[in-house]
């Protein structure tokens, strides 16, 4: 019964006239949006928070090879792998 008294008041309901010019304006705002970037000082601090991890990358690595130096590629290898560099198939 409420159902029907819905539907009857919704049928009462007519087609209102957009603006003439509202699809224009709503792209102008899209298109605003899309022109907004990121401050400068914003740029420049994640750059320098990007080099900085990518420095401190470099030099961690280089430090844990700097030990290593006059160990062959396999060696060091084996030894990163822990793998015993022994001739023995069988641990007896």
């Amino acid at each position: 019964m409420k159902q029907q008294q819905n539907l009857k008041q919704l049928q009462k309901v007519k087609k209102v006239e957009a603006p003439a010019f509202l699809l224009t304006r709503i792209y102008a705002k899209i298109k605003a949006r899309e022109t907004e970037q990121l401050p400068a000082s914003w740029k420049w601090a994640g750059a320098f928070a990007f080099s900085l991890v990518l420095l401190l990358n470099i030099f961690s690595v280089a430090l844990k090879y700097q030990g290593n130096r006059n160990a062959t590629g396999i060696e060091s290898l084996s030894a990163g792998l822990q793998l015993s560099n022994s001739n023995q198939l069988y641990y007896e």
